[in-house]
């Protein structure tokens, strides 16, 4: 038994470890003249290799494994599409201009009430509000100040160039602004000289399409009073006077009431109010902000050569309406570009308001009112009122005025919209003409006239009438008398019966003898 126990062991201690010392073997003996690393490389592939494999496969597994090649970062370049030639438009140009009517924070005025900038705690505050009459790239400007000779110059010297965005600014006693507002805080030298200083602000942009350069410089004078005396051996820099500014002073419309489909005539007084500089190589150019307008003059610009100082000037625009024209209020905007004695070019505008009007055409058809009427009949009256016109009409009404004619009230339609009609009833009681007041004649009856009114208003209140005229013959009333007898009736009125069954008989009896003749005849 203990023999028999032994063998088992033997054999499974045998079985166990044979196959161990054979992979042993396979991964130990050398192939003559190449060297097994003891470790791959982690990027190296692992490859099965046979007990058996030949000393070139060897060969090739011993040699080092290439380090992978980078991938390329270059990204393939598509082709560009085919771009389809285009027209090309003019675009026009854009025109920067200050703000001049409200007031931005850091402002203690507007630019109309005169605007200066403000200096305390050590800085000087310039605050300028533009709007561009154009889209710029980017709705973005680049303001840079000029300071002047920094010898001289009360400020401290550096860049203050600074990039400003179109934005609903804030403004005092309204609702925000879409507009570039440029801000500057310029600080101070400490040895600053008392004295108005020049700031000279250029203001550059591109527009939006065709990448136009627009550019534009604005002057404003800084006042310091808190610095050093002028005597202390630095000049003062001298105070400039004001820029000459170009207003629409008056203008007239021609005629007042413009209604669609019309011409008319705005005749515009552009004035100087400078009283100490003029102006020269003035152009005017105006648009309307409605496409129903069309401009009667060979140019949307006028051009004029100079105007003196405190001068006045006049221009006429010629345009003229479609029928299609709203009934509404429309502004004529005028681009006022000229420059001053120095050939500085300054920008200002105006507007000129016109209200048209859509012409009303409203008819009324009324009633046939019989030639002949007797007094103390009731006629009920039913009149139609038709809106022609492309407004609406409002509080349509019409009324009878008529002696003798009573009406109940009046005939109430209300308002018609365009192109459309409504009924109006009225009911007229017929009296005698004295009872109509104010009647001076003295007889009762007979021949009257008088007049239909058609009354209704326009969208702003304004009353419009048409008139009808009316006319019949009232006669006296007439009053059926009943007789106290019932009056006697034919007696063949009420025995037409009889007479029909007689002339039945008659056809009968003609009938049969007929018949009875021709049953003889064919016998």
């Amino acid at each position: 038994m203990k023999k028999i126990c032994i063998i088992l062991i033997a054999v499974i201690l045998l079985v166990t470890t044979f196959p161990l010392a054979a992979l042993a073997e396979e991964a130990t003996v050398p192939t003559e003249g190449t060297t097994t690393p003891a470790v791959l490389p982690s990027s190296a592939e692992p490859t099965s290799q046979s007990a058996d494999s030949s000393p070139s496969s060897s060969e090739s597994t011993s040699q080092p494994a290439q380090e992978p090649t980078q991938p390329s970062t270059a990204k393939p370049v598509s082709p560009s599409p085919l771009i389809q030639p285009t027209e090309a438009q003019p675009e026009p140009p854009v025109i920067l201009s200050i703000d001049n009517l409200n007031r931005y924070e850091g402002m203690d005025k507007a630019y109309q009430e005169g605007y200066t900038p403000i200096v305390k705690d050590g800085n000087a505050i310039i605050v300028l509000p533009l709007f561009a009459s154009g889209a710029l790239r980017g709705n973005a400007l680049t303001a840079t100040p000029q300071l002047g000779d920094p010898g001289s110059s009360p400020f401290v010297i550096k860049n203050y160039q600074t990039t400003v965005w179109q934005r609903m600014n804030p403004v005092a006693g309204a609702y925000p602004v879409p507009s570039y507002l440029v801000t500057f805080q310029l600080p101070l030298k400490p040895d600053r000289v008392n004295g108005v200083y020049p700031v000279i602000i250029e203001v550059k942009g591109y527009s939006a399409i065709e990448g136009n350069e627009v550019t534009q410089s604005y002057t404003t004078y800084v006042t310091i009073t808190d610095g050093k005396k002028p005597d202390s051996g630095i000049e003062t820099p001298e105070k400039p006077t004001s820029q000459p500014k170009v207003i629409v002073a008056d203008y007239t419309v021609n005629p007042s009431e413009v209604f669609a489909g019309q011409e008319f005539a705005a005749k515009i007084t552009l004035k100087n109010t400078n009283e100490k500089k003029a102006v020269q190589n003035m152009t005017v150019t105006v648009s309307c902000d409605s496409p129903h307008f069309t401009l009667m003059n060979e140019s949307s610009t006028l051009f004029i050569g100079k105007m003196a100082k405190g001068d006045e000037t006049e221009i006429e625009l010629n345009y003229k309406t479609n029928l299609e024209t709203p009934a509404q209020k429309y502004n004529i905007a005028l681009t006022i570009s000229y420059d001053d004695a120095e050939a500085t070019q300054i920008v200002s505008s105006g507007v000129v308001e016109v209200a048209v009007q859509q012409p009303l055409k409203v008819m009324m058809e009324t009633p046939q009112i019989p030639k002949e009427v007797n007094a103390g009949d009731t006629m009920p009256l039913t009149i139609q009122v038709m809106n022609l016109s492309r407004s609406k009409v409002f509080n349509a009404r019409v009324e009878l005025t008529a002696y003798g004619l009573l009406p109940t009230g009046t005939a109430f339609i209300g308002n018609l919209e365009p192109g459309t009609a409504m009924d109006g009833k009225m009911d007229v009681f017929v009296g005698s003409k004295d009872m109509s007041e104010g009647y001076e004649g003295s007889d009762k009856y007979g021949f009257t006239n008088g007049t239909f009114t058609l009354i209704y208003e326009d969208a702003n209140g304004l009353e419009f009438t048409d008139v009808l005229d009316v006319s019949t013959t009232i006669n006296a009333p007439v009053i059926n008398t009943v007789s106290a007898q019932p009056e006697e009736k034919p007696e063949t009125a009420s025995q037409w019966w009889i007479s029909i069954l007689i002339g039945s008989v008659v056809l009968g009896a003609l009938a049969v003898v007929l018949v009875i003749r021709r049953k003889k005849l064919v016998k």
